[in-house]
């Protein structure tokens, strides 16, 4: 799969998960601390707002709807089409919080962030988390190249600091605790 496609599968595995939301699950706790779903959804929102903005060169949009499951089918296409535009991977785009960068990479930025939620929401649900094989593969190999100073993990931070995970653990794992998460994290 090209990155266009690794991030439309993470987007739909998303968009699939919050299409059977109730109002109870909002409360529900992820995996990101001190985030209930509800606030993970706005983030989801937010930040796929923020990347289309950043590989168009224009101001972030107001969120479609205040129904958070219908602005982020919208963000979600947005994005898509912001970053399958003519030369939008090659181009240079404003990565949300941190500068100037190849629109390839805030596509992998994006792709990593969307997949991750995925399993954060499976988590916070209480259904199988486990991530297609492939999917996660990819984004680990992008995330392995992520930094550890203090913007990008940490308190604060888009990451929290790496968990440790042994070499042979499955992909999902090795992921999620790159990312900072506990694989064994359960609401």
């Amino acid at each position: 799969m090209d990155l266009l496609d690794l991030n439309r599968s993470a987007l739909d595995l998303n968009l699939k998960l919050v299409a059977d939301l109730e109002e109870p699950h909002l409360d529900l706790p992820t995996p990101c601390a001190g985030w209930t779903v509800y606030e993970l959804l706005r983030h989801q929102v937010e930040g796929t707002l923020a990347f289309a903005a950043g590989v168009r060169g224009t101001a972030v949009e107001a969120p479609a709807s205040d129904d958070l499951v219908i602005a982020y089918r919208v963000a979600a296409d947005a994005a898509t089409e912001a970053f399958g535009a003519d030369g939008a991977l090659e181009r240079e785009a404003e990565f949300p919080g941190y500068g100037l960068r190849k629109g390839k990479t805030l596509v992998a930025g994006h792709f990593v962030d969307t997949l991750v939620h995925v399993w954060d929401l499976c988590r916070a649900l209480g259904v199988d988390s486990t991530l297609d094989e492939e999917l996660a593969t990819a984004a680990y190999r992008m995330a392995r190249h992520y930094p550890t100073t203090p913007d990008v993990r940490g308190p604060g931070a888009a990451f929290a600091l790496p968990v440790d995970v042994p070499e042979d653990a499955p992909i999902t794992d090795r992921l999620v605790g790159l990312l900072g998460r506990s694989p064994a994290w359960s609401a």
